[in-house]
């Protein structure tokens, strides 16, 4: 059975397709490679450019966009990262090629209005506002601007209310002609429609449009990293706190083996070592968690928990101790299979809704420039050693590397 299928148009735009069986549902998305470390002197352009993709096009006005697909009952979202932006729809299968050319004419033809800008500007501020009430979110963003102080990939995706004052209609333009030409972006599809029908639809919305190439800005790699350590006071009822260190960009070798240690660590699961040793144990938090970020030349790793000021240290130190048992003692055989198997387990669950998918087919292909097959990244799994966790752990785990940020109340 094939599992995708890729394929490159003249212009450029590369495909990306996954036939889906017993099925009425396309999913379908075009993904860029540029995200909010591309957006230059003024922090938060793409994500008010992903917001201004629905609100007119060449052909297409706001209320058209809105229309196109709800009124067949179809669904349409975007959403921008650090390094990418995403504009995708879900829709019966009927409608995919009305959905298609939606997409790409959101993607290639946008205008910007000044009118349409003003009034979104007001939404994002109205983001902007709701996200700082958020402290769990903040905290991340802000332990992000501490790690990579200086740095492109330091600042908030949605940038503060006076860099987004800044932004017009012309910046807009400019960041559109540097990153949405065909061959900085990816389509990906998964449907039960013929590939070849899927190609033809995609030649006949894309080719024809006039591209100005204009040469990717180079991103400049994060260098010198130097541990930073901050608590702040805030009115927030509970004590936030989070820690971490730079690891390893998303093309490294050491990627999966980081995967595995970090869902041992704090993963989803209820019997990851941190809910167990902070929560299970001793009722200090409701949320510990860790995280593994890859970008396209470095990463990041941390762990948060939220909690009552007076469990604030005992928490923190708790973490810290189950970061030096990975550190000391190596996995049993036991152990790692259990690993690798809860790990293969979430990932194969995962694929089984075809928007994450889709989604993921249009990322990769557009950071990594390849696809692994499921059969692939399991076997990548398998191949991890016990020996790998505890070089990883004993490299990222290093306490005197270790960033620290606490919301204190």
């Amino acid at each position: 059975m094939i599992d995708f299928q890729i394929h490159t148009l003249k212009n450029g735009l590369r495909i990306a397709y996954k036939q889906a069986f017993n099925t009425a549902v396309t999913h379908l998305g075009f993904t860029i490679n540029g995200g909010a470390r591309d957006d230059g002197a003024l922090a938060g352009t793409a994500h008010c450019f992903e917001h201004m993709l629905f609100k007119g096009t060449q052909k297409r006005n706001a209320l058209n966009i809105i229309n196109r697909l709800e009124v067949v009952g179809g669904e349409m979202n975007a959403f921008t990262t650090k390094e990418i932006t995403v504009l995708y729809a879900s829709v019966v299968t009927e409608y995919t090629e009305r959905a298609l050319d939606l997409l790409a004419d959101l993607t290639f033809n946008s205008t910007f209005p000044e009118k349409e800008l003003a009034k979104e500007k007001k939404v994002i501020t109205e983001e902007i506002n709701m996200y700082l009430d958020t402290p769990e979110e903040n905290i991340y963003d802000e332990f992000q601007e501490l790690v990579f102080k200086g740095h492109a990939l330091a600042p908030n995706i949605l940038g503060s209310v006076e860099s987004l004052n800044k932004i017009d209609a012309n910046y807009l333009k400019k960041f559109h002609q540097v990153y949405y030409h065909p061959e900085n972006v990816v389509l990906s599809i998964s449907s039960s429609l013929p590939f070849k029908q899927i190609i033809t639809w995609a030649e006949k919305y894309t080719t024809g449009i006039e591209f100005k190439k204009f040469n990717l800005i180079e991103r400049a790699p994060f260098k010198n990293y130097r541990p930073k350590h901050k608590t702040k006071e805030t009115e927030h009822v509970q004590c936030h706190a989070i820690l971490g260190n730079t690891c390893f960009k998303h093309s490294s070798k050491e990627r999966f083996p980081m995967m595995l240690l970090n869902n041992l660590l704090g993963g989803p699961g209820m019997n990851s070592r941190l809910t167990l040793a902070i929560r299970e144990k001793h009722g200090y938090t409701y949320n510990v968690e860790s995280g593994y970020s890859a970008f396209s030349d470095t990463g990041l790793f941390h762990c948060y928990l939220s909690t009552d000021k007076k469990y604030l240290d005992k928490s923190v130190a708790l973490v810290y101790k189950e970061l030096q048992k990975l550190k000391d003692k190596k996995l049993s055989k036991l152990q790692l299979h259990q690993a690798k198997t809860q790990l293969k387990g979430q990932i194969v669950l995962a694929e089984e809704s075809r928007m994450n998918l889709m989604l993921l087919m249009g990322k990769s292909l557009a950071q990594h420039q390849e696809l692994e097959t499921l059969k692939e990244v399991l076997h990548k799994l398998d191949l991890i050693t016990s020996e790998e966790i505890m070089d990883i752990s004993n490299r990222i785990f290093n306490f005197d590397k270790m960033s620290y940020l606490a919301y204190v109340s």
